[in-house]
């Protein structure tokens, strides 16, 4: 099972290359990981009843494909692993059928106050974000690019 976002590549995305600057893919992936939170509750009333939120603690991206001014994006998360506190995301962000990007994301759930520290996610929070890694690797395209050791 995955959490899918859908959005349209703006205008201001576009760099001078005539196509989506580097830093708008995250972006587009940073607006598919707010979808998700507000999806499995941890939204804006859950964080300022708690005063927690998500920080990205590490993120690893894969430009595939460029992408154009007015093209439909999609992206697809999947949850690759829960703990108490932190969540790992595999993500694919698609133009039609064609894969465009991949990025993959580890998230820290994370009391604000008195100074940020990483604290452990409500149990039902846990559990929804679980439902989207049910199944993960058996419904999901091959996770090729995930782990992969980076050198020269």
């Amino acid at each position: 099972m995955f959490f899918e976002f859908a959005t349209t590549v703006k205008p201001e995305w576009i760099d001078y290359n005539g196509h989506m600057r580097d830093s708008n893919y995250a972006l587009v992936f940073s607006l598919a990981v707010d979808a998700l939170q507000d999806e499995v509750g941890l939204d804006t009333t859950y964080r300022e009843r708690t005063g927690c939120t998500i920080y990205v603690l590490e993120d690893h991206k894969f430009y595939l494909k460029e992408v154009k001014q007015g093209d439909q994006l999609r992206v697809l998360t999947h949850v690759l692993g829960v703990d108490d506190k932190r969540f790992h995301l595999y993500m694919i962000m698609k133009r039609g059928q064609v894969e465009v990007c991949i990025g993959e994301f580890m998230e820290l759930h994370v009391q604000q106050h008195p100074s940020p520290h990483g604290t452990p996610m409500p149990r039902e929070i846990r559990k929804r974000l679980m439902g989207y890694h049910e199944n993960a690797e058996k419904g999901s395209p091959q996770f090729r690019r995930s782990r992969q050791i980076r050198s020269i």
